[in-house]
């Protein structure tokens, strides 16, 4: 081989390699809402978003279902209302978070039902916005989520800290042992329980995002879960925040 031939086949492969690097940065999100304007609002969103595709949609619970199975998605962008009744919705979140194991559960809502947003988010969802967020805090939520960072609406003042700390809750575990945290430990974990990314959180502290993701770390093995946003719903259940 000659080595120009060489040459052209390493431009090849850098090619290659490089087109599989972008498609591995690309997340999948599916979107459902009953609302045809939402929808075609979101698709424009994610479209004109280099690192997100719009991977499909559905306006109902069954045909959410059937999308998710068929796109397998990153991100689920779902509103609980359908009709505006809230039940649907829930049990629709209770489906994908069973059956899109893989997947991040994002609710985009209009409800202002309280009681409706502590089920949902009782339910284990990554994160919870209201449709009067911006623009650019959705995408900014859609991204949060893809890293396993949990996403709460400032407007819903503190109530997911509130849902988990409710004894009275659905499919609530009991709690037999309480962790043992340290005092940077509780710093960051009351932090996260406010919706902090793990960037706010250092810059508060004044640690590196590197220090952050070292202590969340810490928290997931001390609270035996597994994602991110099962440490504050455990910790709360303890009673430790």
């Amino acid at each position: 081989m000659t080595l120009e031939a060489v040459r052209e086949a390493t431009d090849v492969t850098r090619r290659g390699r490089d087109a599989g690097e972008v498609v591995r940065r690309t997340a999948r999100v599916l979107v459902v809402d009953a609302e045809p304007i939402v929808r075609h609002g979101l698709r424009a969103l994610i479209a004109a978003e280099p690192d997100l595709v719009h991977a499909g949609e559905a306006a109902s619970p069954r045909d959410a279902l059937m999308a998710a199975e068929r796109t397998r998605p990153d991100v689920i962008v779902v509103d609980i209302e359908f009709a505006r009744d809230e039940r649907p919705g829930l049990d629709l979140v209770r489906a994908l978070l069973e059956r899109c194991k893989g997947a991040r559960v994002l609710v985009l809502t209009g409800c202002r039902d309280r009681e409706a947003m502590m089920r949902t988010v009782r339910l284990g969802v990554h994160g919870y916005l209201r449709k009067g967020a911006e623009t650019a805090d959705v995408v900014r939520a859609v991204r949060s989520v893809l890293r396993g960072e949990g996403v709460f609406d400032p407007g819903t003042n503190g109530a997911p800290l509130q849902v988990l700390r409710d004894p009275a809750g659905d499919d609530v575990p009991d709690m037999c042992r309480t962790a043992s945290l340290t005092d940077r430990e509780n710093q960051v974990l009351k932090l996260l329980a406010v919706g902090m990314s793990n960037r706010e959180i250092g810059t508060r502290l004044v640690i590196s995002e590197a220090t952050v993701k070292f202590h969340v770390r810490n928290l997931r093995d001390k609270l035996e879960v597994r994602r991110r946003t099962e440490i504050v719903y455990t910790a709360a259940r303890q009673g430790i925040v």
